[in-house]
């Protein structure tokens, strides 16, 4: 991807947080759910990634232990960013601030039927343009593919335990966590996301 691409995903990724928290007045749980649905989206596309891999270079076994790891990953990364949010605001009601989210209407719609959606799409045309139509699935080896991909997780894990080092110390204001939730991510794609 040229760099000029980058940046319009970058601003692409950071608008929604960002029209959330000044736009709708979502909290840092609401930011952080959407990251999670993307996250989500990440892990399904990086297993269809994987599958077609395999496919293409006609690798029957490899790869069923390092999916496991995934998504093992990804379940880590859900349980450390709700030990961060339950530090970063205490007594937070989880079930009351999804039902919450997902309820949320804007224009007589509530946004989980719009939002999942959107993801789903936008995920399902990254890998489309960025992966099947570049044929990276000819060129790539599998295990430097979950390379890429755990590396990922390692660094989300990680900044979330600085963050909840932080909510343990200080009591920060959530546009302090925004930022820096949008900041990682935009760190991330434009220097560590493979292209």
């Amino acid at each position: 991807m040229k760099l000029n691409a980058k940046f319009i995903q970058v601003a692409a990724d950071a608008a929604i947080p960002l029209m959330g928290f000044f736009l709708w007045e979502w909290n840092i749980y609401f930011i952080l759910l959407f990251y999670l649905l993307d996250l989500f989206a990440t892990e399904i596309i990086a297993h269809l990634s994987a599958r077609k891999i395999k496919e293409y270079q006609a690798k029957k076994q490899l790869g069923l232990k390092q999916a496991l790891i995934s998504l093992a990953l990804f379940m880590v990364s859900l349980f450390v960013v709700h030990v961060f949010v339950a530090a970063a605001v205490p007594g937070i009601d989880f079930k009351k601030e999804a039902l919450a989210f997902w309820s949320y209407e804007d224009m007589g719609i509530a946004q989980g039927y719009m939002l999942i959606p959107l993801i789903l799409f936008v995920a399902i045309q990254r890998y489309r343009m960025e992966f099947l139509m570049r044929g990276k699935y000819r060129t790539i080896q599998l295990s430097l593919f979950w390379k890429a991909h755990f590396r990922m997780y390692f660094m989300l894990i990680g900044g979330v335990g600085i963050a909840l080092g932080l909510a343990l110390l200080l009591a920060l204001p959530d546009l302090v966590y925004v930022l820096a939730a949008i900041s990682s991510t935009t760190l991330y794609t434009l220097y560590f996301k493979a292209d």
